[in-house]
Formats: structure tokens, C-alpha cells, sequence
């Protein structure tokens, strides 16, 4: 089992609607598509900051739900709306975490 942490950061007045993008449409599509949320926060006293947690079996299924989901025409409609009047995100990071041996239960 492996992790993602994913951090966006919203355009400067864009917050609200990128937490309304994820609370209206995207989580019920990522889970669909089989994408496992294990958490999901935005930083205290800044909703531009959204970071969430995701779980894959490996890198490789990690890849293939990310390609599923990026190709889904519902997925790049919701997109476009969304951004009608110019884009949300300023960045996203993604890293992949990996549970070394040791602290593994």
C-alpha cells in the first residue's frame, strides 16, 4: 500500500470555488473512479490550502485511476465549467509515500 498527498492551492479569490468543485462534484467522481480518500483538510486559517490523502495498492494503479480520471469526459466538463471564468489553482503538489518496514504493524 502506498499514499499520495496531494496539496492545491487555490488562485487568490478562487478558494470557495474550488472547495464547492470538490464538495459538489469531484469526490463523488473520485470515488467511482476507485479513489480511495483517506483524508481530506484544508490548513487552519487558510481554505486557499487544500491537502488530501489518498491510498493506492502501488505507483502503477496510482497512474492508471489518474489517467481514468484525467481522460473522463464528466471529469473535463466539470473542469471547464468550473474554471468558465478562469482557472482555481495556482499549484498542486503530489507526493507518494511509502510506509518503511519498521513502523509497518
Amino acid at each position: 500500500m502506498i499514499h499520495e498527498l496531494r496539496e492545491y492551492r487555490a488562485l487568490p479569490g478562487r478558494a470557495e470555488d474550488l472547495h464547492r468543485r470538490f464538495a459538489d462534484d469531484t469526490l463523488a467522481l473520485f470515488a467511482e473512479f476507485g479513489l480511495q480518500v483517506e483524508g481530506f483538510w484544508h490548513e487552519a486559517g487558510n481554505r486557499a490550502r487544500i491537502v488530501y490523502l489518498l491510498a493506492f495498492p502501488d505507483l502503477e494503479a496510482a497512474d492508471a485511476h489518474w489517467a481514468r480520471f484525467q481522460a473522463d469526459p464528466r471529469w473535463r466538463a466539470l473542469k471547464a465549467r468550473t474554471e468558465s471564468d478562469g482557472p482555481l489553482i495556482s499549484e498542486i503538489r503530489s507526493t507518494f509515500l511509502i510506509t518503511p518496514a519498521y513502523a509497518r504493524s
